[in-house]
């Protein structure tokens, strides 16, 4: 499952392989905020600017309103040194070196169309940025990175929010015969130079497409575009696999009803998730059209977060993933580096300039207020380039051991493994609706009121993220059984349970069919911490929890 990144990668019905016709699983980072910079991800404004039916590109929230600041406040000379500077520190060859040695074996490369095709009349391509992406691509290829080639911010703009880096959040692409002719002739562009590059392992063709339901109305206009594209693409390019969004931040499916890719069917379905409850409510849909169209599934953006509990993204992470590796689909995170403290799941964070100074930028960006100055803004820019040196950045090992479920990680009860067995007795499901399909009496914890389902939510005073998930414990009744997996297990790891129960309860813990521990729980209100021994070595360590006798109620299990 995770050989050496060496030779081309396809879909082979509904996986992944190599040449040898293994599967492979990719595990990888985006980089997002490089090439297409986000104002959420920079620090500088909240994601989306206004999400109305129209609207300008807002203050400092995508790259070419940052482009046009960054001028103001400091000159044009230092505008084009800044960016110059941008794209060589915030991911370099370290970043690069340093995915691998987590663990991860792909990038997704978020491009941006304005920097590679000029915006003026014809076609001209700037073959300084072309030879940048090449030199990354030969970079990848050392280091054994595969590469998705993600088209982020594409020509007109595609998606109607800020991170499609368009004039106005409008999806102009679909409302522009230009920008539909203009995006393809830039893709054949792409993939005539990189038709050979093994190291590519496919093309993210758009992001987001449509991605405000207002513009649901646009769907058979991208359905008849993809067909378009595909067709061009194939022409110059038949090895790559293609990777297809949908609408709705690539969070629908409804415009999967054919194959795209008929004569080479070398394509996958895929979509974004974030924080929603890991289960076949999400993944059976998905799974169902896999089927149906003989394709695989790649979840190319997807991240856990909760800035105000880090475990609890952390957690969600260690769930979702794990589900994800199981069901066979690769997956790609949002995002390998990012401000600290803002809301998405990076992996590496590096901290903003001068508080006071930076909010200066902002309120002149965003309000109007007293410019800086030049020599002022110019170093704060500066300590911006300084900081975003991965030197300079903190890694977030706690996360990264949660993403790739490593040891370190606390997986949450209700997060049982669905491929390992697991037994439940509970004729119930319980009130948010969480993996109803398995029968496990999942439990609130002792206290908590949960969430109003349906309408009733918009009710909530307290919404908080995540909903009731993370308050969602296990109780395993007699005969009931939950297992749970570690990977990459390069030595003994320790399993703790957080687990309580009544004086004649009993529970078996085991692996491989070997127990390693048998006996009684915490008697208490609340889960305790139980240890309950430890497991050897493998890519993949699975221990099960039973209930002997009595009634357990289990909330986490730690492996360390």
């Amino acid at each position: 499952m995770y050989q050496t990144v060496k030779g081309w990668l396809k879909a082979s019905g509904r996986i992944i392989v190599n040449e040898e016709g293994q599967e492979i699983l990719l595990r990888g980072m985006g980089v997002a905020n490089w090439l297409n910079p986000e104002g959420f991800l920079f620090g500088g404004a909240p994601f989306g600017g206004v999400m109305g039916r129209f609207a300008r590109s807002a203050e400092f929230d995508r790259g070419r309103t940052m482009d046009q600041f960054v001028a103001e406040l400091c000159g044009p000379t230092y505008q084009k040194k800044f960016w110059s500077e941008w794209e060589k520190r915030y991911f370099a060859e370290e970043d690069i070196r340093a995915m691998k040695e987590q663990g991860f074996n792909s990038v997704r490369l978020p491009l941006d169309a304005r920097l590679i095709l000029e915006e003026e009349p014809g076609y001209h391509f700037n073959e300084e940025h072309l030879a940048m992406l090449d030199h990354y691509l030969d970079l990848c290829e050392q280091y054994g990175l595969y590469v998705i080639m993600d088209l982020h911010a594409a020509t007109a703009g595609q998606s109607a929010v800020s991170c499609d880096d368009g004039v106005d959040n409008q999806p102009h692409l679909f409302l522009d015969e230009e920008g539909r002719d203009r995006t393809i002739r830039l893709w054949e562009e792409l993939a005539a130079r990189w038709a050979d590059r093994w190291i590519i392992a496919g093309y993210d063709l758009l992001n987001e497409p449509i991605a405000m339901p207002m513009f649901d109305y646009l769907v058979p206009e991208l359905k008849s575009f993809y067909d378009r594209l595909v067709q061009a693409i194939r022409a110059v390019d038949q090895r790559h696999i293609l990777f297809i969004q949908g609408n709705r931040f690539a969070g629908r499916l409804d415009i999967f009803d054919h194959d795209y890719d008929p004569e080479y069917h070398n394509w996958a379905i895929t979509m974004h998730c974030y924080e929603t409850f890991p289960d076949l409510a999400l993944f059976g849909p998905i799974l169902a059209k896999s089927a149906e169209l003989n394709v695989p599934v790649w979840m190319g953006e997807c991240g856990g977060s909760d800035p105000k509990n880090p475990p609890v993204g952390n957690a969600w992470m260690a769930s979702f993933f794990e589900m994800l590796m199981e069901y066979h689909i690769s997956y790609n995170i949002w995002c390998s580096k990012a401000l600290e403290g803002v809301d998405a799941a990076y992996t590496f964070s590096f901290k903003g300039p001068n508080p006071e100074m930076w909010q200066q930028i902002v309120d002149y960006c965003g309000k109007g207020s007293a410019k800086p100055g030049y020599e002022k803004s110019i170093a704060v820019f500066d300590e911006l380039l300084e900081n975003i040196r991965l030197e300079n950045c903190t890694e977030q090992k706690d996360r990264v051991a949660a993403m790739l479920r490593r040891p370190g990680i606390h997986v949450p009860a209700s997060a049982y493994d669905a491929d390992s067995e697991h037994r439940g007795s509970w004729p119930y499901a319980l009130f948010c609706g969480f993996r109803r399909e398995d029968r496990m009496h999942l439990i609130y914890e002792p206290g908590y009121v949960p969430n109003d389902l349906g309408g009733l939510a918009m009710m909530n005073p307290n919404p908080v993220k995540y909903g009731d998930w993370p308050h969602i414990w296990l109780q395993l009744d007699e005969g009931d059984a939950g297992s749970y997996s570690v990977r990459e297990a390069e030595k003994a790891v320790s399993v703790r349970l957080q687990i309580c129960g009544a004086a004649d309860t009993r529970i078996r813990v085991s692996a491989d069919g070997k127990v390693l521990y048998e006996g009684g729980v915490p008697v208490a209100e609340k889960p305790e911490s139980l240890d309950a021994g430890m497991v050897g070595t493998g890519e993949r360590v699975t221990v099960m929890v039973e209930a002997v006798s009595g009634s357990a109620v289990l909330k986490e299990v730690e492996f360390y």
